[in-house]
């Protein structure tokens, strides 16, 4: 009988700005309060067996996060949905879907976000969709060992700008994600700043989606 929980839930507009330790406090604190039966590791300092699939930067909300717990025995996942979420604190975090699995999570290749942007001065709409409809965009970016200069555009995939006015918009976008190529929305911001001389963002309120799988 599988004991690991897989959740997929939201990270709500109150936890934007939380980094992502306090983001596993959180939840490892909803799920006490709610008497959830999750395990703990041994040793010296245990802490919950629990995992995220590639977990968000500050700064950004999200529909399609993914974590794994480890359970000391089952219980019904509408019961660990309601219990969960009644603890948890308003546009915190919010379970939307959970299933007992012991096969690997599939592995993520891309990610779809919707991007609010407002910027400082009027835009070139025009130079906008020329950016991201494959001009090269040279930007640096760090790996676990070094700094990388990449193409941004070799990782754009899809892409719709919904104008509000002259000075801001909405992007929906999808990109590379996963552990070989992550590209974050700062990373796809500053990518644009680089080429685009209009694009001078004073507010940018990303929103991660959805997760693409490998195989899809």
């Amino acid at each position: 009988m599988a004991t690991v929980l897989r959740a997929t839930f939201k990270k709500g507009e109150a936890l934007r700005y939380t980094g992502h330790l306090d983001i596993l406090r959180t939840f490892v604190r909803g799920m006490r309060r709610a008497e959830i039966p999750f395990k703990y590791s041994e040793g010296f300092n245990p802490h919950a067996v629990m995992s995220f699939a590639l977990p968000l930067g500050v700064g950004t909300t999200s529909e399609c996060e993914i974590v794994e717990i480890q359970m000391k025995e089952q219980i019904p996942v509408e019961d660990f949905i309601k219990a969960v979420n009644e603890k948890m604190p308003p546009e915190s975090i919010e379970v939307l879907r959970a299933e007992y699995s012991d096969e690997k999570t599939p592995v993520i290749v891309k990610a779809e976000y919707v991007i609010e942007y407002e910027n400082e001065t009027d835009l070139d709409y025009g130079e906008i969709e020329d950016a991201l409809s494959g001009k090269e965009i040279l930007i640096e970016k760090k790996s676990k060992r070094q700094m990388k200069e990449i193409n941004l555009s070799d990782h754009i995939f899809n892409h719709k700008i919904e104008k509000k006015d002259e000075k801001s918009f909405t992007l929906y976008v999808t990109v590379s994600a996963g552990n070989t190529f992550n590209i974050k929305p700062q990373l796809l911001t500053d990518g644009l700043k680089s080429v685009c001389p209009s694009f001078k963002p004073i507010l940018a309120l990303p929103n991660r989606k959805k997760f693409i799988f490998e195989g899809e």
